[in-house]
C-alpha cells in the first residue's frame, strides 16, 4: 500500500507500507518535529479519512484562543492555566463544551478514540487522546511539555522554565498535577522498570513521538499483520530502546507468526523438517523480546503487558 503523507514541516513524503511511514516519521530531526502534523500523520495511518488540514486549522484556532487569554508576558505557569482553562472549563472559547474523560471508554478500547480528531470532534477522550491535545496545545504556546507513561496509561511532563522543576499533569483529572506516587499508587509498577525508564521518565521528544506512535503498533497488531508490527516495533525501540511495552508487542508478533505459519497449519506439531529452523528461529526472537521486557522490570500484571501476553498466545504464568 502507498501512503502519501505531510509531516513535521516537512513536504508529502512517499512511502510504500506503515512501518516505512513510521520510520520516516521518527527520522524527522527534533527542531522540525510537530507534535500535531506527527500525531495526524500516525491516525491517518489507521484511518485515512483523517482530514489532517481540517484538523490543523482548528488546533491553530484554539492556540490563538489561548493566546488572547494569556496575559501580556505572562510566565510559563500562568500559561499552563490557561491551556487547562481553555481545555477543561466552559466556556465560549470551546462552545460551552468542555473536554472530558469517556465513561463509556475509559481504556481506549475503541482504537478511533485515541485518534486526534475523534476526540476534537467529541470532546470525550481518554489517557490516549487527552494528554495528546493538551501536549499538542501547550507545545504551541510555548510550555516544555512531553508525555510519560505509567502501565496502561499515558500523562504529561511538565517543566517549569523559571524554576526548573517537573511536574506530572494528569490530563484526564482536569489537567491538575499529581506526584509520582500516585501513579504508583494506582498502577503498581516496578522499581527496576521506574529505574530504567519504563515508567514516569521524563520523556524528550522523538521519545514523545514513539509513545504517540504506539497506537499504530497496537493497530498493525489488531490486524494481525505481524510482520508490519515488528518492523514498527523496532523503529519504535531505536528511539526508545528502553521501553518495555514495544518488546512485549516485538515478542507477541513472533508469536502471532509462529502461530500463523506453523501452529495453524501443522497442529499436530509434525512440522517438515526444512522448516524446523525457521520455527526455531522465531521462537528465539519471540523469547529474545519477552526476556529483555522482563530484564528492563515489566512485570506481566502491569497495565497492557497481560492483554498483550494473551494475545501473543502465552500462558498467564510469565513472560
Amino acid at each position: 500500500m502507498l501512503f502519501l503523507v505531510t509531516f513535521a514541516g516537512h513536504d508529502q513524503v512517499r512511502c510504500e507500507t506503515v512501518a516505512q511511514t513510521v520510520h520516516a516519521i521518527l527520522a524527522t530531526p527534533d527542531g522540525e518535529a510537530d507534535y500535531a502534523r506527527t500525531k495526524l500523520a500516525l491516525d491517518k495511518l489507521i484511518d485515512p479519512a483523517t482530514d489532517t488540514e481540517a484538523t490543523l486549522h482548528d488546533i491553530d484556532r484554539m492556540v490563538a484562543d489561548i493566546r488572547l487569554m494569556v496575559p501580556p508576558n505572562a510566565p510559563d505557569i500562568e500559561k499552563l492555566r490557561e491551556v487547562r482553562r481553555y481545555i477543561y472549563v466552559s466556556g465560549p472559547w470551546n462552545g460551552n463544551h468542555p473536554y472530558s474523560y469517556d465513561l463509556g471508554d475509559p481504556y481506549g478500547h475503541v482504537i478511533r478514540a485515541k485518534l486526534l480528531a475523534h476526540y476534537m470532534a467529541t470532546h470525550r477522550g481518554n489517557c490516549v487522546s487527552m494528554p495528546t491535545l493538551f501536549l499538542i496545545l501547550a507545545d504551541r504556546v510555548g510550555l516544555h511539555v512531553t508525555l510519560s507513561v505509567a502501565p496502561n496509561h499515558e500523562f504529561l511532563k511538565y517543566t517549569d522554565t523559571a524554576t526548573g522543576q517537573t511536574y506530572n499533569i494528569e490530563a484526564t483529572s482536569l489537567g491538575y498535577p499529581e506526584p509520582d506516587e500516585w501513579y504508583r499508587s494506582r498502577a503498581p509498577m516496578s522499581d527496576k522498570a521506574v529505574a530504567n525508564g519504563v515508567y514516569l521518565k521524563t520523556l524528550n521528544r522523538r521519545e514523545t513521538i514513539a509513545v504517540m506512535a504506539e497506537v499504530v503498533l497496537e493497530d498493525e497488531m489488531r490486524h494481525k499483520r505481524y510482520s508490519e508490527a515488528i518492523e514498527i516495533a523496532d523503529a519504535l525501540l531505536e528511539v526508545y530502546p528502553s521501553q518495555a511495552l514495544f518488546l512485549i508487542y516485538k515478542g507477541g508478533a513472533f508469536e502471532g507468526l509462529i502461530r500463523e505459519r506453523f501452529q495453524r497449519k501443522y497442529p499436530n506439531g509434525d512440522v517438515p523438517a526444512a522448516l524446523l529452523p525457521t520455527l526455531v528461529s522465531l521462537r528465539k526472537k519471540a523469547d529474545a523480546a519477552f526476556n529483555r521486557a522482563e530484564a528492563l522490570g515489566l512485570r506481566t500484571a502491569d497495565g497492557k503487558v497481560g492483554a498483550a501476553k494473551v494475545a501473543s498466545g502465552r500462558n498467564s504464568q510469565g513472560l
